[in-house]
């Protein structure tokens, strides 16, 4: 057997024997504690954010349907008075408007 195959074995036997157990580090332990710790104070956040939105929202919704309602009554009024011969032709020719000047801008 060579001086190098006798190093190799005698290195190997010390690690065998040496690494077998590797201690806990008081910094890991800290670390992992710290990071468990952010890790539940996310959660408990975003947790509160999504209670704090839906008690938003139902404490809104008085307000919301009301102006569910009056947008209702104004597209209600607005397609009567579409509805209409001259009403048609006059967004009928917008519309022609709009495109033509979108593609005079794009050129």
């Amino acid at each position: 057997m060579s001086d190098q195959d006798e190093f190799d074995a005698r290195l190997a036997a010390h690690f065998e024997r040496e690494h077998r157990h590797v201690p806990a580090d008081a910094f890991v332990a800290r670390t992992m504690l710290k990071v468990r710790a952010g890790r539940r104070r996310r959660k408990f956040m975003r947790t509160g954010l999504r209670v704090a939105a839906l008690v938003a929202a139902v404490m809104a919704s008085p307000w919301l349907i009301a102006g569910a309602a009056r947008l209702n009554a104004a597209l209600e009024s607005s397609l009567t008075w579409t509805m209409g011969q001259g009403g048609a032709w006059v967004l009928g020719a917008l519309a022609v408007i709009v495109v033509l000047a979108t593609r005079v801008r794009s050129r």
